[in-house]
This record gives C-alpha cells, structure tokens and sequence, in this order.
C-alpha cells in the first residue's frame, strides 16, 4: 500500500536519492543536498502559513511504500511562480511576411520570450523510483495534489500550469540546448539544467535573446523537438492530459519541452472529489479502488485502496483507515481511481 504525505527533514537522504535518479531535465528537483534541505524547509513553512491568498509558498510531498515506509517518490506544487523574479518560457506563435507585389504571405513560427505564466501556480517535481512506476503509484502521487488544491482553494491561483521534460538524452544532449541556448549561455545543457534548479534565476534574462527566433533557421533536428515530451515523462503526462490539461503554445527555454495549463475547476479530480465521512467494514470492500484524502496541512495525508461508496459516507477497511491515521467518523474526501 502507499500512502502520500508532506516531506519532513528525516526524507532528505531520499530525495538525494531520487534526484540522482531522475536525471537531467527536472531542473526543479536538483541533485544537491543544500537546495533539497531548503525546499524541505520552505515546503514546511508553506504548511504552516496561515494562507488567505497564493504567494512565494511551495509545498512538497512524499510517496511512502508502507510495507518498509522507504520514501519511493515525491511530488509538489509551487503557489505562484515568477513572485521574485520573472518565469519565463518561449511562447509559440506567428510572424506573417508579406509582398503584395510579388503576391507572397508567409506565416513564420517564431519563439517570444516571455513570462506568461509568472503569478500562476505550478505543479512540479513527480517524481518515482523506477521499481514503483505503476500505474496506481503514479496516479496516487500525481492526483494527490489536485485533492490537497481542493481542499484549500486559496492557497493556489485558479489557473494552474506543469512543465513537461522535453527531449535530452542520458549524456545531457539536447538538441534544442546545442542549436540555441549554447549560443548565449556559453555552456553545455547539462551545466544549465543545474544552475537553473540551485541558484538565482536572473542569469536567464541577462543572457537569454531579446528578439524573436525563427524556428526555421534552426537546424531540423531542434525543430523536431519543441514540445516533444521525453520519453520518461509520458505516463505523468498522460496522467495529466487526462485530468483536463492542455498545451497552450509554450515551451521550456532549455529544452523546449512542452508546459500544459488548465483552469482549477474543470480539472477532472478536483471536480469529482467528493467529501464525506469514513465509515468501517467488516468484509472486504465491493467497490473498486479509491484515493481517500484527510488531514489538515501538515496532517494531510492520501492513499489508494478498495472502498465502498455508501450513502451516509465512505466504507473502508481497518488497515486503510490505520494507515490514514483515521477512525470511523472522520471527514475524508475521495474519488475513484
């Protein structure tokens, strides 16, 4: 069984962990002990805010396996992006070019710099030990968030986006990297995927180009991978996509790989979750497998297990109510998986 809680400092050689394993491209999950020790201090900070509007908080989250209770994933969500420097990302669009007199009209892609989605809450960081890549891990952690949005709507922006990987290899070759930021950035992708997750942002807008970039005059090979989604990302992507998100036309500024946005109340978990009380069984449950949500901020605690829905509540088994914290009576929120 697994269970979804906020991190704590005792999870830091976890993450480490985690993060060596994830590899390049999750530039807001860095391999580096000092910045994870930060993110676990700001994301405790964060649960303990008293919050009435979003701001700089960011709020992490770990998937425990509970048979050993090691730390086989994690996950998180950034409040609002951009509150102490810009966000920026490429947006997608068109530069027409005309001659009347010779009868022509091009419609040219081109990539504009941007802070589009600076002031707007992010989800970040999913992460899984590959040994535990399934498809209920995966949608617990994932979905895990759209349930802790729901049920504190003010902490969080009603717009809400994610970063998709884009395309690199294991080496740290990316050919979006090499046609383009090489150029300005006077450094391999690798190094800049790392400086991006551990130190201050501003070196992104004193060295990034200030003028569009025809995505023609690139070579073919970078063309083909702006948003492209790396192959690692597609079932968290999938995940996603089919809570509701869609692609709007922006890209990474490293990797060019796709970000995905939706408005909070058409996402299919947050729209669907309902709220009740836990009731007990005695026999095993009829209904199919859920994710069951309770706990107030830094008690708040998610699983997946088989339940019954009934009309006074929610019928659980005694090990999932046990591994909740939770007893008959208590309020929980659910969805079916």
């Amino acid at each position: 069984m697994y269970l979804v809680r906020p991190v704590d400092f005792a999870d830091l050689p976890a993450l480490e962990r985690l993060a060596q394993q994830a590899g390049i491209g999750i530039t807001n999950f860095p391999a580096n002990r000092e910045r994870l020790n930060d993110k676990i201090a700001s994301s405790r900070r964060s649960f303990q805010a008293d919050v009435v509007q979003p701001g700089d908080e960011s709020y992490l989250f770990v998937l425990v396996d509970t048979s050993n209770n090691d730390i086989v994933g994690c996950c998180g969500i950034d409040a609002m992006v951009g509150v102490d420097t810009p966000f920026y990302s490429y947006r997608i669009d068109e530069v027409v070019h005309a001659s009347p007199q010779l009868q022509i009209h091009n419609r040219i892609p081109a990539l504009f710099l941007c802070h589009d989605y600076s002031g707007t809450s992010r989800l970040i960081a999913l992460v899984v030990d590959k040994a535990h890549q399934n498809p209920i891990a995966m949608s617990l952690l994932s979905r895990a968030r759209l349930l802790f949005i729901a049920r504190y709507p003010e902490r969080f922006t009603k717009r809400l986006f994610a970063e998709l990987r884009g395309d690199s290899d294991k080496q740290g070759y990316s050919a979006f990297w090499n046609a383009l930021g090489k150029h300005f950035f006077s450094m391999d992708f690798k190094k800049a995927d790392y400086l991006s997750g551990v130190s201050n942002k501003n070196f992104i807008a004193e060295l990034m180009p200030r003028y569009p970039i025809y995505v023609p005059t690139l070579p073919e090979e970078a063309q083909d991978t702006i948003g492209v989604i790396h192959d690692d990302s597609g079932p968290s992507a999938d995940i996603l996509l089919n809570e509701g998100f869609e692609f709007r036309g922006y890209v990474d500024i490293f990797d060019a790989g796709p970000s995905i946005e939706a408005k909070t109340d058409i996402l299919n978990t947050i729209v669907r979750q309902t709220s009740g009380k836990a009731l007990s069984l005695t026999d095993k449950p009829k209904g199919p497998i859920h994710l069951i949500a309770t706990g107030h901020l830094e008690q708040f605690r998610v699983t997946a297990a088989p339940a019954e829905p009934q009309v006074a509540g929610l019928a659980l088994e005694k090990i999932t109510q046990d591994n909740l914290g939770i007893s008959s009576g208590s309020r929980i929120q659910w969805i079916a998986l």
